[in-house]
């Protein structure tokens, strides 16, 4: 069996976790984002929150690139009506994100 084949053969475990990990970091995002909001600007928690908001943000952005490279592999977002997807409906938010990436850089 190659490695293209095995790819193809567990595309949905891969896209699964990616979808999971995203919407961790989605949710990290927003805790943080509450946070820095509420504290005051020049704090040290004000300064933590920012921080973790950046780390967030940079692991989205890393999650919706690899979703994108199992895409232009597999064409995993083509088969979402496929049962072995149906674990899509879970992440509705990561697949907001990631489907608002792919409408940009297909405007673009």
């Amino acid at each position: 069996m190659t490695p293209n084949e095995l790819l193809l053969r567990h595309a949905g475990v891969i896209v699964k976790s990616l979808l999971q990990q995203l919407d961790k970091a989605y949710k990290r995002f927003l805790k943080f984002s509450d946070t820095s909001l509420t504290a005051e600007v020049g704090t040290s928690r004000h300064w933590s929150a920012v921080r973790g908001m950046e780390q967030s943000q940079e692991e989205m952005d890393s999650y919706i690139e690899q979703l994108l490279a199992m895409d232009e592999l597999t064409q995993w977002s083509r088969k979402l009506h496929q049962d072995r997807y149906n674990f899509v409906e879970k992440y509705d938010i990561a697949m907001d994100k990631y489907r608002g990436v792919v409408t940009n850089e297909n405007q673009n």
